[in-house]
C-alpha cells in the first residue's frame, strides 16, 4: 500500500500493545505518510509522547482542553482541537483499542481526546482491539465489536 502523502490519525488507548505503536509510527512514517498521534490518559502508562512525538515528528495530543495561557486569547481552534484533528485525517487508525474505548466508541461516549475525535472524523476509521482472550470473549465485548461493524467501522 502506498502511503505517500497520506496523512494517518494514530489513536493510541490504553493497553500493554500500547508499545507497539512505537514501530506503527516508524513504519507509516517510512513509507511516506505523515502521522499524528493522540493518546488516552491511560496509555500514558504504557508508552511516552516524548517517544511517540520524536517518531512521528509531530506534538502528542493527549488532552481533550489543553491548558491555555491565561494571558493570551484562546481561539477556536485550541477550544475545538479534536473537530479539526477528526477532519485532518486521511484514516483513522486507532490500536490498540481497548475494550474500555470500544464500549466508548460504541455508546459515543466523548470522554477524552480520542474519543471525542472519532465522533468527528469524516475519513475511514480502522479500530484494532488488543486486549486479553478472555476479555475478547466476553459477551459485553463480543456485543461491542458487533455494534463497531454494524456503526460502519
Amino acid at each position: 500500500m502506498n502511503l505517500k502523502g497520506k496523512k494517518i490519525l494514530l489513536g493510541i488507548s490504553g493497553g500493554i500493545a500500547a508499545y507497539k505503536c512505537c514501530e506503527l509510527v516508524r513504519l507509516y512514517k517510512k513509507s511516506g505518510a505523515e502521522v499524528k498521534v493522540i493518546m488516552t490518559p491511560s496509555a500514558l502508562n504504557f508508552v511516552s509522547p516524548v517517544t511517540l512525538s520524536a517518531l512521528s515528528g509531530n506534538e502528542v495530543m493527549i488532552n481533550l482542553f489543553p491548558e491555555v495561557d491565561p494571558n493570551r486569547s484562546s481561539t477556536i481552534e485550541t477550544k475545538t482541537w479534536h473537530i479539526y484533528t477528526g477532519l485532518w485525517a486521511d484514516i483513522f487508525v486507532i490500536a490498540p483499542a481497548t475494550a474500555n474505548t470500544i464500549a466508548k466508541i460504541v455508546h459515543g461516549i466523548s470522554d477524552n481526546f480520542l474519543t471525542s475525535t472519532v465522533l468527528s472524523a469524516r475519513s475511514p476509521v480502522l479500530i484494532s482491539p488488543a486486549m486479553d482472550e478472555d476479555m475478547y470473549l466476553n459477551e459485553a465485548t463480543v456485543r461491542n465489536v458487533s455494534a463497531l461493524r454494524e456503526l460502519g467501522y
